[in-house]
């Protein structure tokens, strides 16, 4: 039982390490990493460009008229108009710049199916402690990672945001592949009952058989297939996953 940030134990050969290495750091970017600034100089947008022709113009213009009817106290006013013009202009651009530099931004379709590849690439080990770091990025609290032999079904536990514990069964099976009813069974008859899991959550790279789907729906299992742990990876946050599922109370087996 380790928590995270923990080094995997034993022994890993060579050759495998930078490919590990790089998977990490994939799925690391994948679970909530943001994208490196740019270094391209910032240039003002064609339509900043357009007003500011537009401004020169109608300055230039009024100018001329002003000089020609030596109306000098007009010209010094239509100065300071389209200097305080030109001041707000700049000022509400740099806002919604700044703004939109600060907005999260969500991976990309290619990149997610990148990461999808590396996260298809992995071990179970390697499968559960990326399904624990996209809960840390999510806010819960306390994460471990159990899984192993005598986990029963509780490959990754924690809190979370708002206190309840979380238990989370991980399959890493490929894609073309199912997890069905006895699966299901399995994590439904640990879960809450020996676990005492508030909210119980089954996650896999491939899809659900609808028997198993069924079961899970009619015990308030959290289902997370290969299009929901996408979807996950890609910024929506875990309390919203779980918060998709009613909250029922589960029949007794």
């Amino acid at each position: 039982m380790s928590t995270i940030g923990h080094s995997a134990r034993g022994h890993v050969r060579r050759g495998r390490r930078g490919t590990r290495r790089t998977a990490r750091r994939t799925a690391a970017a994948a679970a909530g990493s943001g994208p490196r600034p740019s270094r391209t100089p910032a240039h003002p947008s064609p339509r900043l460009a357009r007003l500011y022709g537009q401004l020169t113009v109608v300055f230039c213009l009024a100018a001329g008229v002003a000089a020609f009817l030596r109306a000098w106290h007009t010209l010094l006013g239509i100065a300071a108009a389209a200097g305080i013009v030109v001041v707000l202009a700049v000022g509400l651009h740099s806002l919604r710049d700044g703004i939109r530099r600060g907005l999260p931004r969500r991976t990309s379709s290619r990149g997610l199916a990148r990461a999808l590849a590396v996260v298809d690439a992995m071990d179970g080990p390697e499968f559960e402690r990326h399904v624990a770091a996209l809960c840390a990025r999510d806010g819960c609290t306390d994460v471990r990672v159990d899984g192993g032999a005598g986990d029963l079904g509780a490959d990754v536990t924690g809190y979370l945001p708002d206190g309840r514990l979380v238990v989370v069964q991980c399959k890493r099976y490929a894609p073309d592949r199912s997890v069905g009813s006895p699966d299901m069974q399995r994590f439904v008859g640990t879960a809450r009952p020996v676990h005492g899991a508030d909210a119980a959550v089954f996650v896999t790279t491939c899809r659900f058989t609808a028997p198993a789907a069924e079961l899970a729906l009619s015990q308030a299992i959290v289902l997370v297939d290969r299009d929901a742990l996408r979807a996950w990876m890609g910024g929506t946050p875990l309390t919203t996953i779980v918060a998709a599922v009613p909250d029922l109370a589960p029949p007794p087996l």
